[in-house]
């Protein structure tokens, strides 16, 4: 039994809030989001997925973020899109250095470079063991980074390829974004630009100038992927000084931001600047009122998950009338949806849009 895998990974159960999801988690690593299926266990041969039921629809892997796992970062996420979608997760970067690891449900803990290294590797094993031409990306918070990466790395192998086949540049960018193995990359609450963290990093830089060794302390308590994620870092410098840019052409990319987010400061660092021949949309999570979802309630707002369900039917070939529109519901910072009933009463009436 490794330290991603329990003996046999089960269903957890259908919650709405993250705070329950969070410490329910703690108790039980073993839980995936009920009707997601395990990548780890589908590459061990423990499952076998039926993807011809989903009537060649795009099979979407989630990637958590930090400090966090599929469970209970997706425990309504990820049910919502297994309704009429093949939904899969990955539990990755768990840091034994670290002491929060300690806790076996804490994942995405370890050096940015490692998890990317090890996503990847998962991804591409994953595809190849299910001959899947094309797959969507959700990633929450760190976990956007690794589904923009993977998407931008496996493009630039294309373009690569077709250089040196002898396609001209031009000629080898358009194979390439036809050819992407990923149509969609879905970021809630990404950290693209790194974050301030509130002074985090000017009070641990002067700490260090004191000479107290601040940053291997934090390592060691809470792991490195938590300095390399803050404003400006060598590693998010280093990813976004790339050579053909931040995005690629090919992925459709969906950016979901609130500007209640107490985690990515400032909280537009989850938006990726627009580009001519790019497919890139960002979205206010808050506008249209009554949703105060920060970082994590984001990822248990149903105006998330409804946003989410209609950039996927647009790409799925779906007509504008097709599309369901649902009305929007509260939802408060650090924990998720109150009943409909609940914010209309009390929290009084608002803009509808």
């Amino acid at each position: 039994m490794d330290d991603y895998s329990p003996s046999t990974r089960v269903f957890g159960p259908l919650l709405r809030a993250f705070p329950q999801a969070y410490l329910r988690s703690l108790r039980h690593p073993e839980w995936i989001p009920h009707g997601v299926q395990d990548v780890r266990e589908i590459l061990d041969g423990k499952v076998t997925p039926d993807l011809d039921r989903y009537n060649g629809r795009i099979p979407i892997v989630l990637v958590h973020g930090t400090w966090m796992n599929s469970f209970n970062s997706f425990a309504m996420l990820g049910p919502f899109l297994a309704r009429n979608r093949p939904v899969f997760s990955l539990d990755y970067g768990s840091d034994p250095a670290a002491l929060v690891s300690r806790l076996r449900s804490v994942k995405a803990t370890t050096d940015l470079s490692d998890a990317l290294a090890e996503v990847t590797d998962l991804l591409d094993r994953f595809r190849a063991q299910l001959s899947l031409p094309r797959i969507d990306l959700i990633g929450h918070s760190q976990g956007g980074l690794h589904c923009r990466s993977y998407a931008n790395a496996s493009i630039d192998s294309l373009y690569d390829d077709a250089l040196n086949h002898g396609l001209n540049e031009e000629a080898a960018e358009q194979y390439a974004s036809d050819n992407s193995p990923v149509r969609a990359v879905i970021s809630l609450a990404g950290n693209h630009r790194g974050t301030t963290a509130w002074g985090m990093r000017r009070r641990l830089s002067a700490l260090e100038r004191c000479g107290l060794p601040m940053h291997k302390l934090v390592d060691r308590l809470v792991g490195r992927a938590c300095i390399q994620q803050l404003l400006d870092s060598d590693y998010i410098a280093t990813l976004n000084r790339a050579a053909r840019g931040i995005t690629r052409r090919g992925p459709h990319y969906l950016n979901i931001g609130t500007p209640f987010d107490t985690v990515v400061r400032p909280w537009t660092g989850a938006f990726l600047p627009e580009q001519e021949g790019h497919h890139i949309t960002n979205v206010n999570n808050a506008t249209g009122g009554g949703d105060w979802s920060d970082h994590l309630a984001l990822l248990y707002s149903p105006n998330t998950l409804e946003r989410i369900h209609e950039f996927l039917e647009e790409l799925d070939g779906a007509e504008a009338g097709n599309v369901p529109h649902h009305p929007r519901q509260r939802v408060l910072p650090m924990y998720g949806a109150l009943p409909r009933g609940l914010g209309r009463r009390r929290l009084g009436r608002r803009d509808r849009i």
